[in-house]
């Protein structure tokens, strides 16, 4: 038990759908984000802000030193979702877990979202759950896919043979469901 808090705690982050609702409000984003590296580095409180800014640097928030300043009803939808990835970087994770990290933003921002997520598991060498029913970005992002249906897996596979080769017919509805520019658009090498 001790040895899977530990894991959980230390190797693996969640980014939740809706970002500024899983912020606090009373608190700003600095210090929500300087708590958790606290909690995971033995750092100053100065460290621990430093370290902040340069996060809030590598999801690309302008202005970190301002933006740390903020709360979270200061910040856009995207800059909360990345706010919300730094935060979750704070413990250098093996594991990003994202559940509909897209939801709710527009294609501009979902862009920008996808190519953050693609240069944070190249940099980090850092391994990626992408929760979402966007199989548009689910393809951008990830290598391998399981489509599931009423909680279970129901097909698996590479990206590619998921897309062009679906074997089960909920995964064949499912994809004639996407409309056929998406579908050959994102089938693009992930890179």
């Amino acid at each position: 038990d001790a040895e899977l808090r530990r894991i959980r705690r230390d190797e693996i982050a969640m980014i939740f759908q809706n970002a500024r609702g899983a912020f606090d409000p009373t608190y700003t984003i600095g210090e929500q984000i300087t708590e958790a590296i606290l909690e995971h580095r033995p750092l100053s409180s100065t460290a621990a802000r430093d370290k902040a800014i340069e996060l809030l640097e590598e999801v690309d928030i302008p202005s970190p030193q301002t933006r740390l300043n903020q709360y979270p009803h200061e910040y856009s939808g995207g800059m909360a979702q990345r706010a919300m990835i730094a935060m979750s970087l704070a413990a250098e994770p093996s594991l990003l877990i994202a559940d509909e990290p897209t939801t709710g933003l527009d294609v501009s921002v979902q862009a920008h979202i996808i190519e953050l997520f693609k240069q944070l598991r190249r940099e980090r060498n850092m391994s990626l759950i992408l929760i979402s029913h966007n199989l548009g970005v689910v393809s951008q992002v990830c290598e391998r896919i399981m489509l599931m249906y009423g909680g279970r897996i129901i097909e698996r596979g590479t990206r590619r043979q998921l897309l062009e080769s679906p074997r089960h017919p909920y995964t064949s509805k499912f994809l004639n469901s996407i409309p056929d520019v998406v579908r050959k658009s994102d089938v693009t090498p992930i890179g």
